[in-house]
């Protein structure tokens, strides 16, 4: 596989990194800890070098000094060839002439490696406020979009400006795209990026990366424009999450939605396999190091450390919007005062709020309860409670808060990867203290920091206990804590997460490619023919269902012992009664029935039954045909659970029937005609997909299976199956017994569907 090095890195994220400010107007916050894991607080607008634009509402804050700040992806730029980020500015632009934007393109891209998208401002509001924020961003996080929040999206068709936008950045991405370049896409606000691509760039290397959480397929299915977001995400090569559990609802949610082949790897399409991977995010500890050096860090140490001798400081930085929490930690810090009185006058919580979007409601229900805390509490000389804003402190000051605090506190409802964890925990290096966490954050699933004291946020009662657990723990006990999520934090670094994602996206890619160099074309009689004529030794894989015999599904024949067609027995003969034929017929039936009695009627033919599980070899130079079971010592125990699971589902699904074969199982949910009656087809094609689930994730990966969604019957050939048994059948030196000695100068795979010809 080539090196990242020989590869230009194009990073698609709906902000530009630390984007630029124009007068006092603050772009929107990302919704999430992304790729610019280090945040930048900044009292003034940066004085290096001189406004690109004066204007009237003030100066424009250098872009390109903002842009140069450390992120992720220049922790690695030693590995990469070259990188260009493209994105939005973040800003109101509609007033910027066209030469000014022209101007500003040249700059960034020259000095930053970045390439601004120009977007109408009331295009990306609708987009980004209405239906980003106030559909997305709350079923993602499991809220159901209810009818107040999405109103405004049905209303204002807020989801055609989202395809706008997104459409908007695949017109950038394809007019500055070279051959070997990785694009990189990231977050909710481009799930329709990748596809829009794919259309315009079919080889190209495309991987999403979902910076927040992913619901189950229950609250993901409630989203009216569900299969539009799947099948945009789903161009990608590679789509990565932050945790395990994301990336199984991801999958569940499409298996049971678009009704595809969820695997343990990813999505098997119609035509191509996307990957699905977890990717923990990091931070990147160098920079961070060299910030905390910083002189004034030290200085703010010591003043912190002064302004609240002998109190407790419990600290926490959080997005002001409801799923991260604020107002239950606030509560649960009011419940540890009642519940532990000597604490008052003694113990502080300091929470630090970052900007949202949320709307203005939610911010002063906070500053409701922050109030009430502080009358309840407060003396002279005491404040239980200190509410800052980031833009009331400098990053050096957060620093030193990290520092000196003796706990830090996250009540996240639902969350990703806290990246604010890694910071506190490389901050206490030398005081070790405690890290509560919220069990329904994305950094909780991994074993490293289970060393923290846990909680669920919605018990208030049982994180005031938390909280005194973290303020009286001793020295050993904190050491030992701290030391697995120290160790963690160090594995889980940002450089890390980027070499990783990129060089999984990339060898993704080259299969995706090699696998699609294998397509076979419809067949084309003017050319096969003399090349067969001409041939010596010839190899035939015959697809039988579909090719050779079409069944009516609703047939009675199918549950039972039927005669196979006689003209297909005849043209099988025809063909193997030619000397230089080698004939092998390949089939997803069980062995009882009709491949039985083809074996008898033609024995001068291989027949490979139950997509490779069982093998008839040839009779030839006096040799009886055989069957040779290849799945004889294989645990077929999984059989009996998954036929009460389908049991239960044809119960429930009207005209559904189960074929239990020797080492494989087929549901027929829908026997009818496809025009036939509708709510019950849909119904039945639902019924399929829950069933499809269920048996995954009961059995699934267990027992390696693998669950194949199909009209009538889709077997890939041998080779190709990952049922059990199938690969192993063609590497048995017995299985194809050639007439010949020498190599197959004609091979002709013959199937009514492409994929049942890829080996």
């Amino acid at each position: 596989m080539s090196s990242l090095r020989n590869h230009r890195v194009i990073i698609a994220s709906l902000f530009l990194p630390n984007t630029a400010v124009l007068g006092d107007s603050t772009p929107p916050t990302p919704d999430s800890d992304t790729i610019t894991s280090l945040p930048t607080f900044k009292t003034a607008p940066p004085s290096a070098r001189p406004s690109l634009i004066p204007t009237k509402s003030g100066p424009l804050k250098s872009i390109v000094e903002d842009l140069r700040d450390k992120n992720a992806i220049d922790s690695v730029a030693g590995r990469l060839r070259r990188k260009l980020w493209v994105g939005t500015l973040g800003t109101n632009t509609n007033g910027l002439k066209e030469s000014l934007k022209r101007n500003m393109e040249w700059r960034m891209r020259e000095e930053c490696e970045s390439l601004p998208v120009w977007i109408p401002d009331s295009e990306f509001a609708s987009c980004y406020d209405e239906f980003c924020h106030q559909v997305l961003w709350p079923c993602l996080h499991y809220a159901i979009p209810d009818a107040p929040k999405t109103k405004s999206f049905y209303e204002s068709a807020s989801f055609k400006q989202y395809v706008a936008v997104n459409q908007r950045f695949a017109d950038a991405i394809v007019a500055t795209y070279q051959d070997g370049d990785i694009i990189w896409v990231n977050d909710y606000h481009l799930m329709l990026l990748p596809q829009m691509l794919r259309a315009k760039l079919p080889s190209a290397s495309i991987g999403f990366f979902m910076h927040v959480a992913f619901p189950s397929s229950e609250i993901f299915r409630c989203l009216s424009v569900r299969n539009d977001l799947l099948q945009g995400v789903l161009g990608a090569d590679l789509i990565g999450f932050q945790t395990a559990n994301y990336a199984r609802h991801f999958r569940q949610t499409v298996s049971r939605i678009l009704s595809a082949e969820a695997l343990p790897k990813g999505i098997q399409l119609e035509n191509r396999f996307v990957d699905v991977g977890v990717f923990p995010m990091g931070i990147d500890l160098n920079t961070l190091t060299e910030k905390r050096r910083d002189p004034e860090v030290a200085e703010w140490v010591e003043s912190l450390r002064q302004r609240y001798a002998g109190m407790k400081l419990i600290v926490g930085r959080d997005k002001l919007d409801e799923v991260q929490g604020v107002r239950h930690k606030i509560q649960a810090f009011e419940m540890f005062l009642t519940k532990y009185p000597e604490y008052q006058g003694k113990a502080v919580l300091i929470q630090v709020a970052l900007q949202t979007t949320e709307q203005n409601e939610f911010q002063g229900g906070v500053s409701d309860v922050v109030s009430h805390i502080n009358s309840r509490f407060s003396t002279l000389t005491y404040q239980p409670v200190v509410f800052l804003h980031t833009q009331d402190l400098t990053f050096n000051q957060y620093l030193g808060l990290l520092t000196v605090a003796d706990a830090f506190l996250v009540t996240s409802l639902r969350e990703g990867m806290a990246l604010r964890t890694h910071e506190f925990v490389e901050c206490q290096e030398g005081r070790h203290r405690p890290l509560i966490l919220s069990e329904f954050t994305g950094s909780y699933s991994y074993s490293g920091f289970r060393s923290c004291i846990p909680i669920n946020p919605w018990d208030h009662r049982a994180t005031a206990s938390a909280i005194h657990q973290a303020l009286t723990m001793g020295d050993e006990e904190a050491l030992s804590r701290w030391e697995d999520l120290h160790n963690q934090v160090v594995t889980q670094s940002a450089q890390a997460f980027v070499t990783s994602f990129l060089v999984r996206c990339l060898r993704s890619n080259i299969e995706h490619l090699q696998s699609d160099s294998l397509t076979v074309a419809e067949l084309d009689i003017s050319r096969v023919l003399p090349r067969y004529k001409h041939s010596q030794s010839r190899l035939l894989l015959i697809d039988f269902e579909g090719t050779l015999w079409i069944r009516e599904p609703a047939s009675l024949a199918l549950k039972g012992v039927f005669d196979p067609p006689d003209e297909a027995v005849a043209v099988l003969n025809k063909l193997a009664e030619d000397p230089r034929n080698e004939v092998w017929l390949l089939s997803g039936l069980q062995v009882k029935g009709a491949l039985e009695k083809i074996a008898e009627a033609a024995p001068k033919i291989g027949i490979v039954a139950e997509n490779g599980c069982f093998i008839k070899t040839r009779a030839s130079r006096g040799v009886e045909s055989t069957w040779v079971n290849m799945v004889v010592n294989f645990n077929l125990t999984w059989k009996t659970a998954c036929l009460e699971i389908l049991n239960y589902f044809t119960e429930r699904t009207p005209g559904s029937f189960i074929e239990e074969r020797e080492a494989s199982v087929v549901w027929r949910f829908w026997t009818g005609a496809s025009e036939e009656n509708p709510p019950d087809r849909q119904w039945a094609r639902r019924q399929a997909s829950e069933a499809q689930n269920h048996v995954f994730d009961s059995l699934g990966e267990r027992y390696g299976l693998r669950i194949i969604p199909g009209a009538i019957l889709n077997p890939g050939g041998p080779a190709h199956s990952h049922t059990p048994g199938g690969p192993a059948a063609w590497q048995s030196p017995d299985a194809l017994d050639f007439e010949h000695d020498t190599t197959a100068d004609f091979v002709l795979p013959s199937a009514r569907t492409r994929s049942s010809c890829v080996g």
